[in-house]
């Protein structure tokens, strides 16, 4: 049932965005690559994530529900488990995750 809230507040944010979030409108493959691809389609993925309207709630969706895949509010799944390692994923995450 949480995970059902905290995707409605994501859907909310993306219907209410100034403009179609990059993952919206490219290749889902782009944000989930396959182990061929671990690493270069990973950063293309971030690359578009930094200009991305709903990036902050994107990420608080995937810190909140656990996600273990993809490319989530301009962080991969390592570095957010990272993330989350340090005590950060408890609270709201910093507003730049990189820089």
């Amino acid at each position: 049932m949480q995970d059902a809230k905290e995707y409605l507040k994501l859907a909310k944010a993306i219907q209410d965005a100034p403009y179609a979030p990059p993952c919206m409108v490219t290749d889902p493959e782009l944000w989930f690559a396959s182990n061929e691809d671990e690493h270069t389609m990973p950063r293309v993925a971030k690359k578009f994530c930094e200009e991305c309207p709903v990036r902050q709630q994107c990420l608080e969706y995937a810190l909140k529900v656990n996600e273990q895949y993809g490319v989530w509010g301009g962080l991969t799944a390592k570095e957010r488990q990272a993330l989350r390692a340090k005590g950060r994923g408890q609270g709201r995450p910093r507003r730049n995750p990189q820089k």
